[in-house]
């Protein structure tokens, strides 16, 4: 851009808001620096408003939130133009997700006609006053629903009180801001005991809301009497159950005096609660992940007690959004592929619905009753950790070059050097054989195999936890769409090798089948533990192998 502005202005450069959700209107570091860095060329820089996956599939308008987010563009990152995707739907597009009594499908650009009135509106001039926009958006809601202002002004505060409830709730307990996260269908209470073990995107927090903590940083603080500061969890539940209690109120005050486009205006009344069970839901969650972390340093059993009614009626709240969602919608996320995974994999096209994740979160509930009885039983107040169970082997025929080898075990110098040495192995991994590779050729050329094997296999990878250069990222599909083509997005052992002086390490596989086949990694260093026979039953688990100084972490209650 420095060489080619000089000889030719029509130049354009592009970035996406906050990723692939809408969080703020309040921007940060590090990906806002981008921003600044393609503004500050004095060219035509774009803000890309990318595919909202925190918003789908529910009805989203309002005009304050828009208005805000567009100021920040100027204002924060120096943006001056606007490239705007659907509100939802965006994989099934031109369709909304929404069921009709007739079976007729809606289209989604006339569903979301007031999202792309709101972003056209403010980006031709966000400066517009505040108490004049109330008035223009009421007279646009009175014309379509033929209602009074005062009606009017009620849809409008509906609209404006459901706005801040995605955003406010992915920014500050989300795992990302992508695909891989479809956050009005929930999460599990391990995604927020143990965020890392589902890997937090690198950067999401720090660019995609106001200075603030998260939940593990606010209960370390809360256990150790220390001032907090900035947004907080407890800030934002109470907030989100505020916002669904404020809009559920406003709309239902309006509906008596809608007298146009009424099955419109009932499926957008339904939208709100759902918006306010979805809440409801999530705050119970929060509140009783804050327990279980609390007991995570307490070691009182009475923390979990506590916990327990806050789980319970986070299905209560649940069991609302299926009722309201069951015959109103398709599917929460048109993204339904293995490349959504939180809080559930979309593999086949399954885990979509409301009705289909409220099992999932009832065995949450069963299995922590049963834990929790279990702690009450023991003698100790303790469990003992489930162990695995060795994996069993598998052999494959090298094509062009075969790798050295070693040992999956203790003792064993993976590169050679003191450092790399394996302290501590999962039993998982004892009976493998791993692949040697010269350090500075994986992290100049990356680390590539190439093979032939008889029947489905499962090749065994260890993934550094690090972000450094020198570290291999593991599968991100905020980055890559096939990231997950082999099945290799899941952490399967989290913390499952240590070693003396290297991070410690995930385990991922990534599945084969029958044939010719070949792995191509990127640049960087990693562990490929050898294969492994991909019809036996393999179970996920937290080995627990931390770091000095790390808290063990606490969701082993859920399993």
């Amino acid at each position: 851009m420095e060489k080619s502005l000089p000889l030719y202005k029509n130049l354009y450069t592009e970035s996406k808001y906050t990723g692939e959700s809408l969080t703020t209107y309040t921007p940060g570091e590090p990906w806002g620096e981008t921003h600044k860095q393609l503004s500050a060329l004095k060219s035509i820089h774009i803000e890309n408003v990318h595919i909202l996956a925190n918003l789908e599939p529910f009805r989203y308008g309002s005009p304050d939130f828009i208005q805000k987010t567009v100021k920040a563009m100027h204002s924060v990152h120096g943006a001056n133009a606007l490239h705007l995707y659907p509100q939802a739907s965006y994989w099934d597009w031109p369709y909304s997700a929404d069921k009709t009594k007739t079976g007729e499908r809606l289209l989604e650009m006339d569903r979301d006609w007031i999202w792309y009135k709101a972003w056209a509106r403010y980006a031709w001039d966000s400066k517009r006053d505040r108490n004049e926009e109330v008035k223009f958006w009421d007279n646009d809601l009175a014309a379509k629903f033929g209602t009074t202002q005062e009606a009017a002004n009620n849809i409008q505060k509906a609209y404006d009180e459901t706005g801040e409830i995605a955003p406010k709730t992915l920014r500050r307990f989300g795992i990302t801001e992508g695909n891989r996260q479809t956050l009005l269908l929930g999460m599990f209470e391990s995604q927020l005991v143990n965020p890392s073990k589902w890997r937090v995107y690198p950067g999401f927090h720090e660019s995609c809301e106001p200075p603030g903590e998260l939940l593990l940083e606010y209960a370390k603080k809360e256990w150790n009497k220390e001032p907090h500061s900035g947004e907080l969890p407890t800030q934002i539940i109470a907030e989100i159950t505020e916002h669904g209690r404020l809009a559920v109120e406003a709309i239902d005050k309006a509906e008596a005096s809608v007298t146009k486009d009424k099955e419109e205006f009932a499926r957008l009344k339904n939208d709100m609660h759902a918006y306010k069970a979805f809440a409801d839901f999530f705050s119970e969650k929060v509140k009783a992940a804050l327990l279980v972390l609390r007991y995570s340093y307490s070691n009182d059993i009475a923390d979990l007690d506590k916990a327990m009614p806050h789980l319970e009626k986070s299905i209560e709240h649940y069991e609302l959004l299926v009722k309201l969602t069951k015959d109103t919608y398709y599917y929460a996320n048109s993204m339904q592929t293995a490349q959504r995974r939180i809080p559930i994999g979309g593999d086949d096209g399954n885990n979509k619905t409301w009705a289909e994740l409220l099992p999932h979160y009832e065995r949450e509930l069963a299995n922590f009753k049963r834990n929790l009885e279990k702690l009450k039983a023991s003698k100790d107040g303790k469990i003992e950790t489930k162990e695995g169970k060795p994996w069993k082997p598998a052999e494959v025929t090298f094509i062009d070059e075969k790798p050295g080898t070693y040992l999956v075990k203790k003792g064993t110098k993976v590169y050679g050097t003191d450092i790399s040495e394996l302290t501590k192995i999962a039993l998982e991994l004892q009976n493998l054989k791993g692949f040697t590779f010269v350090e500075n050729d994986q992290n100049e050329k990356g680390t590539h195999l190439k093979f032939r094997n008889t029947k489905a296999v499962k090749l065994v990878v260890g993934y550094f936890n690090s972000d450094q250069k020198r570290f291999l990222l593991p599968p991100s599909l905020e980055t890559d769409a096939a990231g997950n083509a082999h099945g290799q997005a899941e952490v399967i052992l989290a913390s499952a090798i240590n070693l003396k002086d290297l991070p410690r390490v995930n385990i991922h596989t990534y599945t084969f089948q029958p044939g010719e086949n070949k792995l191509d990694l990127g640049k960087g260093k990693v562990l490929i533990l050898g294969f492994i026979d991909a019809d036996q039953t393999i179970t996920p688990r937290d080995v627990g192998y931390i770091d000095a100084g790390e808290k063990a972490a606490v969701d082993w209650l859920f399993y």
